[in-house]
């Protein structure tokens, strides 16, 4: 009888069915147990599915006992096979062995299921609720990437219309991000709920994260594009005003630039040039603050609006630059006519020094030529002194009649000054050119005349002239020097009596130096003549007279210079004397060598001073 036949009382068909079932139930448990416990991240649904699929298996692992018939079945065949086992043949004994070891196998690998079957259980649930969660926050997520994509698609506003209607999608867009906070909250407060439980599964606070970075990002994109909507909807209506407001200054410039006119009144000219300056500073000051403001504000709006938009607005920022240089034709003209104000006061205030000077000189003249007081050498001196004032003078006349040529000879004050206007219109202007016209003709005049009389006048004539003229006047200081030598110094009462003589008597040898060169002129210009005159020479008298005159003033000098360094050398003895003596009574053991030191030498210095002071 075989091992089927003989051992087991049931029908190998059953057995089969059963086993395959069986194996058919763990390949599916651990299956789904697989899908249970991986990482991977399924819809509410799925998962759904799969939990119904594993728990349904593991009912019917209870409901079929097929664990326990195995049971039963494989201590059955242990048992049969103790007691017939010599009367059962080879291949009987061979498939014995084969059926106990595969029973063995699948309460083995039953066994190891139970572990994993028992965790999936304890996690099922709790992943079931993430997953759901995970479902859950997808309408959130999906409002909130829209209203994100809203606030960084790309707008381009060019006008303050199209920038308040932007201003108006943004404020929707943060409405809707607003109404989606309380659902915010409470999935938030849901997820960190669930992912305290020990069996949360990684991927929920994956979930967690992406809601929350969403969130956050979503709410700074919507705040920066709302923002940067109404800086730009600011801007924009500051341009549109500055833009209208800038021309105010523009057209006074402009206004005032039709009035600029050259004035011929230095002093007038002046005064209207200030005035000018001041109300174009202030013009301009308003311009360029309004166009600094205007550039700040396009450079934004022109950032929003695109580069394809830039060349369209930019015309209107370049018809105010066009405009604008307003401001440098006013500031070119200014400075134009403040060169011309300075140049024609150099001119004017030129010809009236040439008048004070021409005047007094046209007199002189005459009364050098008419007059019958003045002596030969006084008459030679002074035509050759109003010769050398009309030689210094003649070049001026060339630069000067240009000068005026330039000045006045251009246009009319009343005309614009970008509108020359020919010929010379201006009385002021012409009265300048009048004055300047007489001056030249009248210097001419006086050149000649005092050429005609410098021309009679041989140059040994002159050369006697001027040496009568030097020793003239010399002997009247000479006289006074001699008084002065010969009144006694007073003496002085303290140091700096002396400082002060020592300055008066040094101001004397000065002047005698200083005099000296006029009378070695004189003694010079007639050494030049060719034919010598036979009148004495005064200056052989005066220099003798002068030396001692310098004699005096020299020891004078030295004498009062020597009695100012003893006095000055005595006061410092006398204060270091009074130094020592006042530390004498708190001093253990007084340095009476020392002492008697001092006192020697002040008494030697006291006793120098008394005698310089006496020959004083």
């Amino acid at each position: 009888m075989t091992f089927w036949q003989e051992n087991y009382g049931f029908v190998k068909e059953v057995y089969d069915f059963r086993c395959s079932k069986y194996l058919e139930w763990m390949d599916n448990i651990e299956a789904i147990i697989g899908k249970v416990m991986a990482n991977t991240q399924y819809t509410a649904k799925e998962f759904k599915i799969i939990k119904d699929t594993f728990t349904s298996l593991c009912r019917d692992l209870d409901k079929e006992g097929t664990k326990s018939w195995l049971d039963m079945m494989l201590e059955k065949l242990s048992a049969h096979s103790n007691e017939n086992e010599e009367n059962l043949s080879g291949r009987d004994k061979a498939v014995k062995a084969q059926e106990k070891k595969k029973l063995e196998a699948m309460i083995e690998r039953h066994n190891g299921l139970m572990g994993p079957t028992m965790e999936a259980q304890s996690k099922v649930d709790h992943y079931s609720e993430c997953y759901a969660f995970g479902d859950d926050i997808h309408p959130v997520m999906k409002v909130l990437n829209e209203q994100r994509h809203l606030s960084c698609k790309e707008i381009h506003p060019h006008n303050m219309d199209m920038c308040e209607e932007q201003i108006d999608k943004q404020e929707k867009v943060l409405r809707t991000i607003e109404n989606q906070a309380s659902i915010y909250n409470e999935l938030m407060r849901r997820g960190l709920k669930l992912k305290a439980n020990p069996n949360a599964p990684s991927f929920l606070e994956r979930e967690i994260k992406k809601l929350e970075e969403t969130w956050i990002d979503t709410n700074e994109k919507a705040q920066i594009r709302i923002a940067m909507l109404n800086n730009a909807f600011k801007d924009w209506d500051i341009y549109e005003q500055q833009r209208q407001a800038i021309y105010t200054p523009i057209e006074a410039l402009e206004e005032q630039y039709k009035t600029y006119k050259r004035i011929y009144d230095p002093k007038k000219g002046t005064d209207w040039l200030e005035r000018k300056k001041k109300k174009a500073e202030e013009f301009k000051k308003t311009g360029l603050e309004i166009y600094d403001i205007i550039k700040k504000c396009f450079t934004t709006i022109i950032t929003l609006a695109g580069d394809d938009k830039r060349e369209f607005m930019e015309k209107e920022i370049i018809e105010i630059d066009e405009r604008r240089t307003i401001i440098e034709k006013v500031d070119t003209m200014l400075a134009e006519l403040t060169e011309f104000n300075q140049k024609l006061h150099k001119f004017v205030d030129t010809l009236a020094e040439i008048r004070a000077w021409m005047m007094p000189a046209c007199e002189k003249l005459n009364f050098i030529t008419t007059s019958t007081d003045l002596s030969p050498e006084d008459r030679v001196k002074e035509i050759f002194d109003l010769q050398g004032q009309v030689n210094e003078r003649l070049p001026l006349l060339e630069p000067l009649e240009a000068e005026a040529h330039a000045l006045l000879d251009g246009k009319s004050p009343d005309c614009d000054c970008e509108e020359p206007e020919e010929g010379q219109t201006n009385e002021t202007a012409l009265a300048h050119m009048r004055e300047f016209n007489t001056i030249k003709d009248t210097i001419h005049d006086l050149h000649e005349k005092v050429e005609i009389e410098a021309g009679s006048i041989t140059q040994d004539q002159k050369y006697f002239a001027e040496y009568l003229y030097g020793v003239k006047n010399f002997k009247p200081w000479m006289e006074e020097a001699e008084t002065v030598a010969k009144t006694p110094l007073v003496k002085p009462a303290k140091l700096d009596d002396a400082l002060a003589l020592l300055e008066e008597v040094k101001v004397f040898e000065t002047a005698c130096q200083e005099h000296k060169g006029k009378l070695d002129a004189a003694s010079e210009s007639r050494s030049k003549m060719e034919k010598q005159t036979k009148a004495d020479n005064e200056v052989e008298t005066l220099n003798g007279r002068w030396e001692l005159a310098k004699k005096t003033a020299s020891e004078r000098v030295a004498k009062v210079q020597e009695l100012c360094n003893t006095w000055s050398e005595l006061k410092k003895v006398t204060e270091g004397l009074m130094d020592t003596i006042a530390n004498i009574p708190g001093s253990s053991a007084p340095d009476v060598t020392t002492l008697e030191s001092i006192f020697k030498n002040f008494k030697d210095i006291n006793d120098k001073k008394v005698k310089l002071l006496a020959t004083i």
